[in-house]
């Protein structure tokens, strides 16, 4: 019994022995699997706060209007205004032209300031496209870091995400040319953002237009990296560092009332391409050093040769980049070439210039301008074609649209508009002249004839081509044509384009033209007044002498229309062609029997 006692207790003894042997394996086990989820955890966070400080800059990009930041403005609570914007209109003669150069400071449509604030209206530079830019990191001592280039149009774009630490500050300059196809060029990688020397300084290349020289940036100093997988913002607006300039021919109507305050002479497009040049003045030029540190142009050099040519400015805007160097008044001067200016048979003879620097007229970095050009050759001239007040001795023709008009009716015997007025209001019988059957070099009736038949009438028809030698496009006089010379009929084309450029109005008493077939009035004073629209001081008075009847030479209509021989038959039948004005604004071409009599209107003959 007691060995059979000593075995159980040694049975006993061992099963305790291995049952602590397994609780402590168990706890081994535990702590060995606690050890490596605890060092799993622990490399698990490590790569956390890895992917923390790799979190990097993302950009808002927007642009300043072209504005400055310094206009004062209208308060929300108060009642001052804004600063008058820049304005200032210029006018040169070069030959037959009156050429003025209207240059105005182009505002955002909200003005560009908001009230309350100083600062410029911006938006969002993705309008523009895909406008690139490039972003440049330094420390805060100006040491480069890094860079990279982005595209306005990805607004998920974050950068230098395992170049810069949470918590540090850096320096950054982002700038763009305005380009939506090419890259700004690299900084140098051992540039400092503090401008120590030219060897430094961003030195790009650029055009003169929006789209590769609209140089913008922005500079932002001191910017703590936040972590925690969120992109540092950057959103200071891209400053526009350069002036922009839009020219355009301005080819409006005259404005407001002649020899009035709001008066506006209007212009014309030119019938050839209008090139000129912008001269180089203090603050253009080309290959810039730029100071990062600020963003300004610190120096540059002047490019051969001395000024920016300009191709075929017309009434497409055409945007040129100015004033490289920030100048805070700059001289803009504009040439246009001798040449580059024609308006019917007007041509400016010598190069036109035009200035705006002196009297506060300068122009300012980071403001964009309007230049409108407008073209008017519209004048009273003599014989010589030399420019004559209306009331002149010898102001004996109107040029309007580049076409020289008499004044008269061929017929009219006093050709002086000293003593007798061709715009007369109302109209009178001096000025009514001759009637003329189409083809024929001899008047068959004039303002005085009697209104009855006229014995020995001729109504056959005069050959095509009687008046004309040329074509409808190209008109040569003909032996038969009866104005003087220097003078021919118009053409169909020609009357057409008078008819174009102006205003149509009437004056004097009128009869009823559709159906009629009287002899019509005869107080002579009715008239279709053709005035320029581009010079409201220019006109043409046509008398509405009526007609001769075709069958017999009797006097008809008299009053109810002006129609004037052109000096193009219809073909293939008895009729030529005529310019008809009426009562009102009424007017067109049309055409009938060559053998009426009607009055004529004469040309000059170029």
């Amino acid at each position: 019994m007691a060995v059979n006692g000593g075995t159980n207790h040694n049975q006993k003894l061992l099963t305790t022995i291995m049952k602590k042997m397994y609780q402590i394996t168990k706890i081994r086990f535990a702590l060995i699997v606690l050890i490596a989820f605890a060092t799993a955890c622990s490399k698990d966070k490590a790569g956390e706060t890895v992917d923390a400080n790799k979190a990097g800059i993302k950009l808002t990009l927007t642009e300043s209007e072209f504005v400055s930041n310094e206009l004062p403005v209208t308060k929300a609570s108060t009642n001052s205004t804004t600063a008058k914007p820049f304005n200032v209109t210029k006018e040169v003669q070069s030959g037959p032209f009156t050429i003025t150069a209207e240059l105005t400071e182009t505002t955002p449509a909200s003005s560009g300031l908001k009230a309350s604030t100083n600062k410029a209206a911006t938006k969002l530079l993705s309008l523009r496209g895909a406008v690139r830019y490039r972003i440049v990191a330094f420390e805060t001592d100006g040491t480069y870091v890094d860079q990279a280039v982005g595209d306005a149009s990805n607004a998920n774009q974050v950068f230098f995400g395992d170049k810069l630490i949470v918590g540090h500050k850096y320096n950054f300059f982002i700038y763009s040319m305005g380009s939506t196809t090419q890259d700004p060029e690299p900084v140098n990688t051992g540039a400092n953002m503090y401008l120590a020397n030219d060897a430094q300084g961003l030195r790009p290349t650029f055009n003169y237009n929006d789209d590769g020289g609209d140089y913008m940036c922005a500079v932002e100093k001191d910017v703590t990296i936040l972590g925690n997988n969120t992109p540092t913002p950057l959103t200071t607006p891209l400053q526009h560092m350069f002036t922009r300039v839009t020219i355009q021919v301005d080819n409006s109507d005259a404005t407001g009332t002649f020899g009035q305050a709001d008066y506006k002479k209007g212009g014309y497009n030119s019938e050839v391409a209008v090139n000129g040049s912008i001269d180089y003045s203090n603050g253009m030029i080309y290959a810039p050093v730029i100071d990062m540190s600020t963003g300004k142009v610190a120096s540059g050099v002047n490019q051969a040769p001395d000024f920016l040519p300009l191709q075929d400015v017309g009434t497409t805007p055409k945007t040129v980049l100015v004033n490289q160097l920030g100048v805070d008044n700059f001289s803009l001067s504009l040439n246009i070439n001798a040449g580059s200016i024609k308006i019917g048979h007007d041509v400016n003879q010598n190069v036109a210039n035009f200035s705006f620097s002196d009297g506060g007229q300068g122009l300012k970095p980071g403001y964009a301008y309007t230049l409108k050009l407008r073209f008017n050759s519209d004048r009273y001239v003599n014989a010589s074609n030399v420019t004559r007040s209306a009331t002149a001795a010898d102001a004996r023709y109107a040029v309007i649209g580049g076409y020289r008009w008499d004044r008269y009716n061929l017929g009219v015997t006093n050709v002086n508009p000293a003593t007798n007025n061709p715009d007369a209001n109302p109209s009178v019988q001096a000025l009514y002249g001759n009637y003329y059957q189409w083809g024929r070099q001899l008047p068959v009736a004039n303002a005085y004839s009697i209104d009855a038949a006229i014995v020995g009438w001729d109504n056959t028809p005069a050959p095509d081509g009687s008046w004309n030698n040329g074509t409808a496009t190209a008109p040569v006089k003909a032996a038969l044509d009866p104005c003087g010379t220097g003078d021919r009929i118009p053409s169909p084309a020609e009357y057409t384009l008078l008819g174009n450029n102006t205003r149509h109005t009437s004056i004097g008493n009128w009869t009823n033209f559709n159906g009629n077939t009287t002899v019509g009035l005869s107080d002579f004073t009715a008239a279709h007044i053709m005035t320029s629209k581009k010079s409201s001081d220019i006109k043409l008075s046509f008398p509405a002498a009526g007609h001769r009847n075709p069958s017999n030479g009797a006097q008809l209509v008299r009053q109810s229309s002006a129609i004037y021989w052109l000096n193009t038959e219809v073909g293939g039948n008895n009729n030529a062609r005529q310019g008809r004005g009426f009562q009102s604004s009424s007017w067109d071409t049309s055409n009938y029997l060559k053998y009426a009599g009607y009055p004529v209107r004469c040309i000059q003959d170029k």
